[in-house]
């Protein structure tokens, strides 16, 4: 049995400079179908740290499709229409896309010839902005409204007596065709010390939001073993592998220790530095050489037995 939909690709985005096209990727109809419907993402340019979080609403691309070998035909925005050909020339289907202000298209596909057909779409970033792409394929608009999550995966943590551990905040994205909603519970336990405090309720095809993570305290000044636990977010991201947080936390020893560990450090430097005016400091080129001891706190050599030597004479000599 054929899935009720398809996503492409299959993890991420097709990111595509402006003019760069995509292959002609081929997607399944079903055969005895009279309608057939694409949705195609197009997703800003992406900052540091990951996608812009807004539509661009730039250039539209363009959608092209392909019924079996026959001539590859640009899809118009509605109300315009094109006509799909096959490789006879017969007229199959007639295709056109509208646009959503989240700058997914949807690609409508009436076909009068059904039949058992390999069917292709290529997609063509007009742009000046580098955009990314995800598309889905299915026999109904609603199938083919599938999210598709970005977030950063693995959640590390060091607790320890004695010291508060912030919440997490771990940013979520979703560029797929489709709204993404959650259906976790506040204070949901995610296994090892981790809990939901808080998440969205839905996050719109080319937007962001963020979890909030809290972790339990330490629960003694002594080191224990690792906790490492997997949950898969109740999400409707059909992929596990994109909703599934990896979780990891880590309880050390009271810092008290540490304390006086980086305490006795301190003392060693500067045992091993001297105090800060004995330090040697590096002469200006062609200057006098530096003392060790600041003039203010040299001794008065003026009444000493010594004032009166010859300073040319040296240990040894006589």
């Amino acid at each position: 049995m054929k899935p009720v939909f398809q996503m492409f690709p299959a993890s991420g985005q097709l990111r595509l400079a402006t003019q760069a096209a995509s292959g002609l990727a081929p997607f399944d109809v079903d055969s005895t179908a009279s309608s057939w419907f694409l949705r195609v993402v197009a997703i800003g340019p992406t900052v540091p740290g990951g996608p812009k979080c807004e539509p661009l609403g730039g250039r539209a691309p363009t959608i092209e499709l392909r019924a079996g070998t026959g001539l590859i035909t640009a899809v118009p925005g509605s109300p315009d229409k094109a006509a799909i050909a096959d490789e006879t020339g017969r007229e199959v289907a007639t295709a056109s896309w509208t646009r959503e202000p989240t700058d997914v298209f949807t690609v409508q596909l009436d076909i009068s010839s059904p039949d058992i057909r390999t069917w292709r779409v290529r997609i063509t970033n007009n742009d000046p902005e580098e955009l990314g792409f995800v598309w889905t394929s299915a026999g109904t608009v609603a199938d083919a409204q599938q999210p598709r999550i970005v977030m950063k995966t693995s959640v590390q943590v060091t607790v320890r007596a004695g010291f508060a551990t912030e919440d997490i905040p771990v940013p979520v994205a979703n560029i797929g065709t489709g709204t993404l909603t959650f259906a976790e519970q506040a204070e949901a336990d995610l296994g090892a010390g981790f809990v939901l405090k808080n998440l969205p309720n839905s996050v719109a095809p080319n937007a962001c939001d963020k979890l909030m993570i809290g972790v339990t305290p330490a629960s003694g000044p002594f080191a224990a073993p690792d906790q490492t636990a997997s949950h898969v977010l109740l999400c409707n991201d059909p992929v596990d592998q994109e909703k599934t947080l990896q979780l990891s936390r880590r309880q050390e020893k009271a810092g008290k220790d540490h304390k006086e560990k980086d305490g006795k450090e301190d003392k060693d430097s500067l045992k091993e530095a001297g105090p800060p005016e004995a330090m040697l400091a590096t002469p200006p080129a062609g200057g006098p050489s530096a003392h060790f001891i600041s003039p203010e706190l040299r001794p008065d050599l003026s009444e000493s037995a010594l004032s009166g030597e010859d300073p040319g004479t040296g240990q040894g000599e006589g």
